[in-house]
């Protein structure tokens, strides 16, 4: 089992776990306004009362698809220890977030989808510890930028750009296999972008790829 996949077993119960992979399907295919509870139920194999257990209503089910994705890539960067190592610190964080969008392809892609709609239903909550969150990680950055330990790159232009390249295979897949030629991507497609794309932000900071 990967890290990653250790950090999403921790996010809730069995249960939970799979009203919540039938919502995504669920909102990925109807969106927001076209998507029903007892649809979820039924994919996820429960009575309707069990989707309400856990969930009040679509509202609060919508949110914890939203939130779930969102605290996954925020674990991905921790807090910054100014002792820590750039090159290692940048490698993981690029590297659990192509994790994280393979295992969770269609929650990226409504976190997207979202967004391009104006972010009508996106929980203002949630927005505000996004940006919270960015701008944290972006004065972490300043300060090895300060210190000379990666070059100068305007930080929050380097967190987007890892955010979009990270996302990509979610966000475009259709057009990634189109171009690839295949029926479906495997783990090893996400295996090549996470190296790629490390080495890119490494020569970007001007760091040594890691081995």
């Amino acid at each position: 089992m990967t890290a990653a996949e250790r950090k999403v077993t921790t996010l809730g119960n069995r249960k939970r776990e799979v009203i919540l992979r039938a919502a995504e399907s669920e909102f990925e295919k109807y969106g927001y306004s076209g998507t029903r509870m007892q649809n979820i139920a039924d994919i996820a194999g429960v009575p309707k009362a069990n989707v309400h257990y856990y969930f009040a209503n679509k509202q609060a089910l919508y949110d914890a698809v939203l939130s779930n994705v969102v605290a996954l890539w925020n674990q991905a960067l921790q807090p910054i220890d100014v002792s820590d190592d750039p090159a290692e610190v940048l490698d993981q964080y690029v590297r659990s977030k192509v994790e994280f969008t393979r295992l969770y392809p269609a929650a990226t892609r409504i976190f997207a989808l979202e967004l391009l709609n104006g972010g009508q239903h996106l929980n203002k909550q949630l927005d505000k510890e996004i940006r919270k969150w960015t701008r944290n990680r972006a004065r972490e950055l300043e300060h090895w930028i300060k210190q000379g330990r990666i070059l100068p790159v305007d930080p929050y232009h380097l967190i987007f750009m890892i955010w979009s390249s990270t996302q990509h295979f979610a966000e475009s897949e259709t057009q990634v296999k189109s171009i690839y030629r295949r029926q479906s991507l495997v783990k090893n497609d996400y295996q090549r972008l996470a190296d790629s794309l490390s080495t890119m932000v490494m020569r970007i900071c001007g760091l040594e790829q890691r081995k």
